[in-house]
Formats: structure tokens, C-alpha cells, sequence
């Protein structure tokens, strides 16, 4: 198998093909870099701006997360103010960058150029694997030499693998070490360690793409045809099924928008104020306490209707999407970089349970100041062992599972 292993690797190295993919996967890394660190530079400044000062407990903006350069995810959320009181809590617009142009395209971070980039480089280097020997005659003479066709068809798939994988380490080494010196960024050890899931992540996800072209390459006889089936295939598992999971998740969860939650809030608010003031009309002190509580078990009742009916939503949009390996390296990725899901909803519960404990203060029903906003983010290895541990599973059990069948569609493969 090692001589397989060296042989696809050596024949590789002196092609275009490898060094166009590979110079594609270092310009796209080197453009998410820039890009990303210019988005992440922007939002420490808006935040060192807007972040509160001494004294104003009623409003509370979180730091961007350094590792949002290599997944932005969801941490533009955090970056939002939230002003609190008595009547909730109110969400600014996220900060974003003057250039308006810019917001018309998505911005390309490191998740982009692995879950696409890398995806497609993985399949431009499989999909002949198998019916490329067989159509060059040289598949019949390795079989002849008496290897064993499994050990044929590991060896090709490893030294193909290696030949994705390998340049992509380096290079993504090299970006982590950068980013680490540059201004603003902080790199402890949880910096590293978290880096080192997603890179493991990465080794899985290229594997699955790997094995995918290798497999179709083993069922067809003609690379142009595995080239086309792989495309398709492609297309279908980074593009079509993650955002149709999430189309279909929503539509089956049927769950209001966030915004039309918002927007009933302020008008439960207006009318219990409404209701409250028309029930002290003929009273002879107004008792304003009377309207803060009402106004808080407004709150309260709009959030405990809600938040069950969008915890099930995520786990049925995570069950749909976890179905293409593209959603259960997006949701690992995010989750390990701190700009995932779990964390912008334990940003929020921490929110509200802040506002709950000082809401007599904020309403000043009871004298002193609000206390300090405190938030304590998740450690990588209770993340890892936690929310996304199904999804590091999932990226673990699809790729073996295409090695295997690719190994059985390989011992009944016809070299001739």
C-alpha cells in the first residue's frame, strides 16, 4: 500500500492540477484572512466606542470574539447594544462598516474556503482516482501485480488525501500563527486548543469529499462522467441541503420570526400600560408599580411562550441540517470558534435573566444601581463534549462509511 501511497502522490505533484488547487486554496485562505481581520478590526473599534462606562448597568455590548476571523458566524449578534428597562429590552442594529458596498457580498472567512473551496479541490483530486487508471490501461497492470485491491484502492485514496490535506495544514498553520500576532487579537491556550478541533474537524471533512470522489470514481467508467456525478454531488451536499434543511425545518417548526416577536412585545408593553392606567383612572394615587409589574409579566409570559417553541426549532433546522457533512462542520466550526448558536443563545438567557434579577431597579421601584453585566462563555472542551459533540460524531462516521463502500464498489470494479 505504500508504494500506492508514494506512486499517486508522485504523479500528482507533477501536474498542473495540483499546483492551480493548491495555489486557489492559498489565495482564497490569504483573501479570507484580510478581509476577515478588516471585519473583526472594524467591530473592536465599534465596540471600544459603544461599550458602556461606569455607572451604566443599563447597557450591555459583548467584545468580538478573535476566533470569528476564522468563522464569523454569529458573533455580528453579539456585537449588537442592548439597552435595558423596565419596559425589556431593546436590540440596536448591528454595527457595520460605512462602506454600504461591502454588505452586498457575503464576507469569505475560513469556514467559506473549507466548507466550499476545500470541498471542491477534495473532489478535483478523486474523481479519477479509480476510471482514470482504468482508462489509461495502467489499473489492469497494478492489479496483475498481485496487490490486494483493497490495499489498492486505501493506497489511492491516502495518497490523494495527502495530497489535499497536506498543503492545507501548512497553510492553515501559517494563518493561525498570523493572526495571533496581529493587533487585537488575544491567543491563550484556549485559542490553540480550539483551533486544533477545528483543524481535526477539517482533516474529517476533507476525508468525507475525498472518499465521496473516490467512490463515484469506483462505480463509473469514465472519469467525465464522475467528474459530472461529483459536481452534482457537490452542489447538492455544501449548497442544496443545508439551506433547504433550514427551509424545511422552519416551515415544519412554524415559529415566528425573531422581529415579529419583538414587534408584539412593544405592543403587549402598550397595552398593558394601557389596561393598568385605565383601571387607575378613578384612583386617588396613582400606583405607577402597579404598571412596571404588569409590564414585567408581559415580558415574562411572551418569553416563556417563545423560547420553547425556538429551542425546538434549532434542534429540528440542526437534525435536518446535520444530514449534509457541509452543516455538521458549519455547526462544529461555529461552535469552536465561540460564534455559534449556543452561544448567542446563552448570551441572550443571560440577558434576560440579568434584567429579571435588577428589574425593580431599572423600573425604580427600589433604590441603588443595577449590577454589573457579567457573562462566562463556554470552554472548548465543554463545547466539544456538549452541543458539538453529534456534529464531530456525524464528521467522524460519514467518511468511514464511504471508505467502506468505496472498498466493496472497488472489489467488483472491472479494470478492463
Amino acid at each position: 500500500m505504500t508504494d500506492i501511497v508514494k506512486k499517486e502522490i508522485l504523479e500528482n505533484l507533477s501536474t498542473y492540477r495540483f499546483y492551480v488547487l493548491t495555489g486557489l486554496i492559498f489565495s482564497m485562505m490569504l483573501i479570507s484572512i484580510i478581509v476577515s481581520y478588516g471585519d473583526y478590526h472594524l467591530r473592536v473599534e465599534n465596540y471600544n466606542i459603544l461599550r458602556p462606562g461606569p455607572g451604566e448597568s443599563d447597557k450591555i455590548i459583548l467584545p468580538p470574539e478573535p476566533l470569528s476571523i476564522f468563522a464569523r458566524g454569529l458573533d455580528a449578534n453579539a456585537g449588537r447594544l442592548y439597552q435595558l428597562s423596565s419596559r425589556g429590552i431593546q436590540v440596536q442594529p448591528s454595527q457595520q462598516s460605512i462602506n454600504r458596498v461591502s454588505s452586498l457580498f457575503s464576507l469569505p472567512d475560513m469556514l467559506f474556503v473549507i466548507k466550499v473551496i476545500l470541498a471542491l479541490v477534495a473532489l478535483l483530486f478523486s474523481f479519477d482516482a479509480v476510471c482514470g487508471e482504468k482508462e489509461q490501461g495502467t489499473l489492469k497492470v497494478i492489479l496483475a501485480g498481485g496487490i490486494r485491491r483493497a490495499s489498492v484502492l486505501l493506497g489511492k485514496l491516502a495518497g490523494r488525501y495527502l495530497l489535499v490535506f497536506v498543503p492545507f495544514f501548512v497553510l492553515f498553520l501559517i494563518s493561525s500563527i498570523v493572526v495571533s500576532l496581529l493587533p487585537d487579537v488575544r491567543a491563550g491556550n484556549e485559542y490553540w486548543i480550539r483551533l486544533a478541533i477545528i483543524l481535526a474537524g477539517s482533516a474529517l471533512y476533507v476525508a468525507f469529499f475525498v472518499a465521496l470522489g473516490t467512490l463515484i470514481s469506483s462505480l463509473v467508467q469514465r472519469s467525465s462522467t464522475s467528474m459530472m456525478v461529483g459536481l452534482a454531488a457537490w452542489v447538492l451536499l455544501v449548497f442544496v441541503v443545508p439551506n433547504m434543511g433550514a427551509t424545511v425545518a422552519q416551515s415544519i417548526g412554524d415559529v415566528p420570526p425573531a422581529d415579529r416577536v419583538e414587534m408584539q412585545q412593544r405592543l403587549a408593553v402598550i397595552q398593558s400600560v394601557f389596561e393598568t392606567q385605565q383601571q387607575m383612572k378613578n384612583a386617588k394615587e396613582k400606583d405607577y408599580s402597579r404598571i412596571m409589574l404588569q409590564i414585567r409579566e408581559s415580558n415574562n409570559h411572551m418569553f416563556q411562550t417563545y423560547r420553547p417553541e425556538l429551542n425546538r426549532l434549532i434542534e429540528l433546522t440542526r437534525t435536518v441540517v446535520r444530514c449534509s457533512p457541509s452543516g455538521a462542520f458549519g455547526f462544529l466550526v461555529t461552535e469552536m470558534a465561540n460564534t455559534g448558536i449556543d452561544r448567542d443563545i446563552r448570551i441572550k438567557d443571560a440577558i434576560w435573566m440579568f434584567v429579571e434579577r435588577n428589574f425593580k431597579r431599572f423600573g425604580g421601584l427600589e433604590k441603588g444601581e443595577a449590577e454589573q453585566f457579567q457573562f462566562r462563555p463556554s470552554s472548548a472542551g465543554e463545547q466539544i463534549t456538549g452541543v458539538a459533540l453529534a456534529d464531530a460524531l456525524l464528521l467522524l462516521i460519514m467518511p468511514a462509511v464511504l471508505v467502506a463502500l468505496a472498498v466493496g464498489s472497488f472489489m467488483r470494479y472491472d479494470p478492463r
